[in-house]
C-alpha cells in the first residue's frame, strides 16, 4: 500500500534526533464476540487474522509516544499519542482472529486488512483502504484516498472523494460513491448494486441476476458494462449529452436517440440495469471481449 505520509514522515524525522526507539508487542486473550476498536492520528494499521482467540499488538515508536492497549465493553481499544512534541505516525501490525469484527479509524492513516470473516469498518481522511476478506457489514472510507475490497461477502458501503474504488471477487450488495475518482467492479455476485460518481468513469465486470437490480450513474465519466449473452435484463439508458454504444446486436426501440431516454430488453429481461450519464459514454460489450 502505498500511503500518502509525507509531511508526517518528515515530522519523525525531525522528532528522532530528541527521541530513542522503543518496541510495543503485547498479546491479550480475548472471548468471542469481543471486536478491535483502533484510533490513531497518523501512520498504517495492518490487521491480519490469525487461528488463536488472542489479539496481539505490535509497533515500533519512540520512548516518548505513549500506547495504550485495553479492554472498553466488549471491544479491544488501541490508541496512541506523543506525551510531547509534534505528532507523527506510528506503524502497527495487529493479529486477531478471524471471527473478530474490526474497526479502525484515523486522519492521516492507511489501513490494510486481510483474511478476517466479519464486519469490518474503516475510515481515514488521507490515506488508503485495502481489505481483503471480510463478512457481513463492510464500511470503508477515504476521502483523499482509494478504497478496495477484494474477496469479501456481505452488504459493502464503500466511499472515496478524490481516488477511485475497486471490487473484486465479491458477494452481496454493494453501495458504492465517490466524487472525483472511477469506481471498477469485476467478479461480482449480487442482486443489488448502486454505484454513483461525478467525475469518474464506472466500469462492471459480473453476472446479472434475474432477480436483480443494478445502478450506475455518473455525470462527466463514462459507464463500461461487460454482460455475457444469457444475461436476461430490461436496460434503461439515460445518454443526454452522452452517447450510447453497444458491441453486439441490441434491438433499439424507434424512438431511442443519442440525447434522450429510452430501454430495450435483453433475454426475458428479467432484472433492471439502470445506466447513466451526462456527458460521457455509456458502452455494452460482451463479457469474453473485456481485457483480462
Amino acid at each position: 500500500m502505498v500511503g500518502r505520509r509525507f509531511a508526517i514522515a518528515l515530522a519523525f524525522l525531525l522528532c528522532a534526533a530528541a527521541a530513542e526507539a522503543a518496541e510495543f508487542d503485547r498479546t491479550v486473550s480475548v472471548p468471542r464476540g469481543t471486536r478491535l476498536d483502533v484510533r490513531l492520528y497518523a501512520g498504517q494499521v495492518v490487521v491480519r487474522a490469525w487461528d488463536r482467540d488472542a489479539v496481539r499488538v505490535r509497533a515500533t515508536h519512540f520512548t516518548s509516544d505513549e500506547i495504550d492497549l485495553r479492554t472498553i465493553g466488549r471491544a479491544i481499544a488501541v490508541r496512541a499519542h506523543a506525551r510531547r512534541g509534534t505528532p507523527h505516525g506510528i506503524d502497527f501490525e495487529i493479529d486477531v482472529p478471524a471471527w473478530m469484527a474490526v474497526d479502525v479509524a484515523g486522519t492521516y492513516l492507511d489501513v490494510a486488512v486481510e483474511g478476517t470473516a466479519a464486519d469490518v469498518a474503516a475510515e481515514t481522511v488521507r490515506g488508503d483502504v485495502h481489505v481483503k476478506g471480510g463478512a457481513g457489514s463492510l464500511k470503508l472510507k477515504a476521502i483523499d484516498g482509494e478504497v478496495v475490497l477484494e474477496g469479501a461477502r456481505g452488504r459493502a458501503e464503500l466511499s472515496s472523494t478524490n481516488d477511485g474504488i475497486r471490487v473484486t471477487g465479491f458477494t452481496g450488495e454493494i453501495i458504492a460513491d465517490t466524487v472525483n475518482g472511477s469506481v471498477k467492479l469485476r467478479a461480482i455476485q449480487s442482486i443489488s448494486i448502486e454505484v454513483g460518481t461525478f467525475g469518474g468513469d464506472i466500469s462492471w465486470e459480473g453476472t446479472i441476476s434475474d432477480d436483480g437490480r443494478y445502478q450506475f450513474a455518473t455525470h462527466t465519466g463514462g459507464v463500461d458494462v461487460s454482460l455475457d449473452d444469457r444475461v436476461n435484463a430490461t436496460v434503461s439508458v439515460r445518454a443526454f449529452e452522452g452517447t450510447f454504444r453497444a458491441a453486439f446486436p441490441v434491438n433499439l426501440p424507434d424512438e431511442a436517440s443519442r440525447h434522450r431516454r429510452f430501454s430495450f430488453v435483453l433475454g426475458s429481461g428479467a432484472a433492471h440495469l439502470d445506466l447513466e450519464t451526462f456527458g460521457g459514454t455509456i458502452s455494452l460489450r460482451p463479457l469474453q471481449m473485456t481485457a483480462r
